[in-house]
C-alpha cells in the first residue's frame, strides 16, 4: 500500500504561507507563526515517543493468534479481531487489548455468557493468563492479564467480548479519519489522550470523560468547528454506487460512511492549512469559551445539536443519583447513546477548568515549546481522582538537551489482521506511512 504522506498541495501551500507570513506581515505575527511552528514540531516529537514498538505489536499479534486458535477449539467458525484503540490508529504504547470474537455460522451460536464461561475455563487450563470471566455482566466479557516479565516489561491486559460488530464498524470509522490526515489528526488525538490522563480527567469511573469521548470531541472539532474543515464528514458523503439497507445498516443502526480513503485522498484535499499547534490552541479555546455545554451535543455525524432534540435534558435521566447528560457527545452509529453520560456535575467542572487552564497556558508568553508541554501535561494531584499505578519511563526526550515529563501510562497503534495495513508514525520526515502486512 502506498505511503501516507502530507498532501503535496498542502505541503506547498504551507511553505507558501510560511513565506508570506514571515515576509509580508508584521513581525509580531511572524513571531506568532514561528512559535506555533516550533510547538508543532515539539508535539510531533512528543507523540512519536508514545507509539508502540514493533516488538510490542508483534507480541500482541502473537497473543491474538494464540487466543483465536484456542477459541476455535470450542467454535471452529470463529474469528478474533482487534477493535478500539488497539486498532483505530489512536492507541498508545502499552495500551490494553480489546478483542472481539465473531462466530460465522448458519446455526444459532453459543450465547455470549456460555462462551465466556467455557472459554474462561479453557484459558485458565491452557495459558498462563490471569483469567477473570464476567458471564453475567451487561456485556459478557473475559478479562485477561499477564504480569510484567523480562520479555513483557509492562505485562499485557486484554478484554475479549463477543459479537460486538458495531464496535468493529466504529473502529473502521475512526481508523479512516486517522488515515486521511494522520499528521494532524493522530498527533492531536494522541496528545489529548496523554494530556487528559495526566490531568486526571479521563475516567468515567470517577465522573469524567473516557478517552473515546475525547477522540470524538477532536473529530467533531476538525469536521464541524474548523472552517474550512480539516476533515470531511465521512458519514454524510454519498456512496459511489447505490447501496441497499442491508449494506448500510447493522441491527437498525446506520453504519454507512465513505471508507474508500485512497479515492478520497486523490479527490479531496482540505483547504485548512493550520498546523498542529494552531489546531490545539483553537481546540482548547473553543471548548473553554464557545461550546454550549448547557444545551449542546457534539456530534461527529451531524455537527452541533441541541440536547432538547435528542431528549437529553439534564433532568431526564439519573444514574446512581448522578445526572447523565451534563456533557453530551453522540456516538457516531449508536446515536441514542451519550458517550459522555457518566460525566457528573463535578466532573464537568473539572473538565471545563482544564480546558480553560490549557487555553491560558497556550496563549500566554513562554520561554520554549518544551516548557509549554511540560506545563500542560503536569500531573494533577487529586485524591478524588485515583488512578492505578503503572510502570512508566520518567521522562520523554524532545531534543538532545531537553526533556519533558512522560505520562504515567504510555498506552499505539496496532491493527487487527482483518485490516489492510498497519499505520506507522515516523519522525524522519514528519510523516505517517502505511506498511502493508
Amino acid at each position: 500500500m502506498a505511503s501516507i504522506e502530507l498532501h503535496p498541495t498542502r505541503e506547498r501551500a504551507a511553505g507558501q504561507r510560511s513565506n508570506v507570513r514571515q515576509s509580508n506581515i508584521p513581525s509580531a505575527y511572524a513571531q506568532g507563526y514561528r512559535r506555533t511552528a516550533e510547538l508543532s514540531g515539539c508535539l510531533v516529537d512528543f507523540v512519536v515517543q508514545l507509539l508502540p514498538t514493533p516488538e510490542e505489536l508483534a507480541i500482541k499479534e502473537d497473543v491474538r493468534k494464540l487466543l483465536e486458535r484456542l477459541i476455535r477449539t470450542i467454535e471452529p467458525q470463529s474469528r478474533l479481531l482487534s477493535f478500539g484503540s488497539t486498532a483505530n490508529g489512536f492507541g498508545l504504547r502499552n495500551s490494553d487489548m480489546d478483542l472481539c470474537c465473531l462466530i460465522d455460522c448458519d446455526v444459532v451460536p453459543t450465547s455470549a455468557s456460555d462462551m465466556v464461561t467455557s472459554l474462561g475455563l479453557l484459558l485458565e487450563r491452557e495459558t498462563k493468563f490471569q483469567v477473570k470471566p464476567l458471564p453475567h455482566a451487561r456485556i459478557p466479557i473475559i478479562k485477561l492479564s499477564l504480569e510484567p516479565s523480562q520479555g513483557l516489561p509492562y505485562g499485557i491486559a486484554c478484554d475479549i467480548g463477543f459479537e460486538n460488530r458495531l464496535a468493529l464498524e466504529n473502529t473502521r470509522l475512526l481508523l479512516s479519519y486517522a488515515t486521511i490526515d494522520p499528521m494532524r489528526v493522530r498527533t492531536l488525538v494522541l496528545f489529548l489522550k496523554v494530556w487528559s490522563k495526566r490531568r486526571r480527567i479521563n475516567s468515567p469511573y470517577v465522573g469524567t470523560l473516557s478517552s473515546y469521548g475525547y477522540v470524538l470531541l477532536v473529530l467533531y472539532f476538525l469536521v464541524h468547528v474548523k472552517n474550512p474543515p480539516v476533515l470531511p464528514n465521512l458519514q454524510q458523503m454519498p456512496p459511489l454506487r447505490p447501496m441497499s439497507y442491508v449494506e448500510t445498516h447493522l441491527n437498525d443502526h446506520n453504519i454507512w460512511f465513505f471508507d474508500d480513503i485512497d479515492f478520497l485522498r486523490k479527490s479531496w484535499s482540505s483547504a485548512n492549512l493550520d498546523n498542529v499547534a494552531e489546531l490545539l490552541i483553537e481546540f482548547f479555546r473553543y471548548f473553554a469559551r464557545e461550546f454550549p455545554f448547557n444545551t449542546g451535543v457534539a456530534s461527529v455525524r451531524t455537527g452541533l445539536m441541541k440536547k432538547e432534540a435528542k431528549g437529553w435534558s439534564n433532568e431526564s435521566d439519573l444514574i446512581n443519583i448522578r445526572d447523565c447528560n451534563r456533557l453530551c457527545v453522540e456516538d457516531p452509529f449508536e446515536i441514542t447513546y451519550n458517550v459522555a453520560r457518566t460525566v457528573t456535575k463535578d466532573g464537568l467542572f473539572l473538565i471545563r477548568g482544564e480546558f480553560m487552564r490549557a487555553s491560558k497556558i497556550l496563549t500566554s508568553k513562554y520561554e520554549s515549546p518544551v516548557t509549554v508541554l511540560s506545563h500542560l501535561c503536569e500531573e494533577r494531584e487529586d485524591a478524588q481522582a485515583p488512578f492505578p499505578s503503572e510502570s512508566q519511563p520518567s521522562q520523554i526526550r524532545l531534543s538532545t538537551t531537553q526533556t519533558v515529563s512522560a505520562p504515567s501510562f504510555l498506552p499505539v497503534p496496532s491493527l487487527p489482521s482483518s485490516f489492510p495495513g498497519q499505520l506507522e508514525f515516523t519522525r524522519a520526515d514528519a510523516q505517517f506511512a502505511t506498511v502493508a502486512n
